[in-house]
């Protein structure tokens, strides 16, 4: 055999091989650094007041499927989707992808992980949790949230109290996120940002200063609805 038809057919076992391996694993990117390919199926969920059980309309769920970054750190949103509860409680999202992702992968539990917000109850965050053997590289993406029901409680507490609420939900939890990634989602977390700058009058004195809460706030809405700094 010449040399190049060598090489050619190591390299024809060692593609066969590769895609062996790929399809055991999954993905191609189980076995080689490349990017990977990720989909989520449709799901919903209901929202209940705590107390009563009765259905909460309005209730925003921001959902952000959370990738890793470097030195396998979670880094910013591959995908985020957002949606308000009907009279019966219900929240909908749909199914979306495929779409190319980065080869480390969607963090578990953050697949998606959910941020609820309405006026008057407590802010909540639902992780998705541990669908064993789930795997950060796995394409399809399953809510362990479908088809279960959420209580929230109604919100007492002082306006200070009440900002710390908002600060847990404001922004998503799917950070570091760089300027082009929201803006990517920009009409997702304007929603909630209008939402939450919505309660302003519930807000006490010190949080309408400069460099404080209100502040940061107006910021980030005027950067999301005209899309620069």
């Amino acid at each position: 055999m010449t040399v190049p038809g060598r090489f050619a057919a190591i390299g024809v076992v060692a593609s066969s091989l590769l895609w062996s391996m790929a399809t055991h694993a999954g993905q191609p990117c189980e076995v080689v650094p490349m990017p990977c390919t990720f989909e989520a199926v449709r799901f919903r969920f209901t929202v209940v007041d705590a107390e009563t059980r009765r259905p909460l309309a309005d209730v925003h769920a921001l959902a952000e499927w959370q990738v890793h970054g470097p030195a396998g750190r979670l880094n910013g949103p591959l995908m985020v989707l957002d949606a308000m509860s009907d009279p019966d409680g219900v929240l909908k999202f749909p199914g979306w992808g495929p779409s190319e992702g980065p080869w480390d992968g969607i963090g578990i539990g953050r697949d998606p992980v959910i941020t609820l917000f309405k006026s008057g109850y407590k802010t909540d965050i639902l992780d998705n949790g541990y669908r064993g053997p789930a795997r950060e590289r796995e394409r399809v993406r399953l809510a362990t949230h479908d088809g279960r029901t959420y209580p929230l409680e109604r919100f007492v507490g002082t306006p200070r109290e009440w900002v710390r609420e908002l600060k847990k939900v404001r922004d998503g939890v799917a950070m570091p996120r760089s300027n082009e990634r929201t803006l990517r989602f920009r009409a997702h977390y304007l929603r909630r940002l209008e939402l939450i700058a919505a309660e302003r009058d519930k807000f006490p004195p010190e949080a309408l200063q400069i460099g404080e809460f209100a502040w940061h706030l107006d910021r980030e809405l005027k950067f999301l609805r005209e899309g620069h700094q």
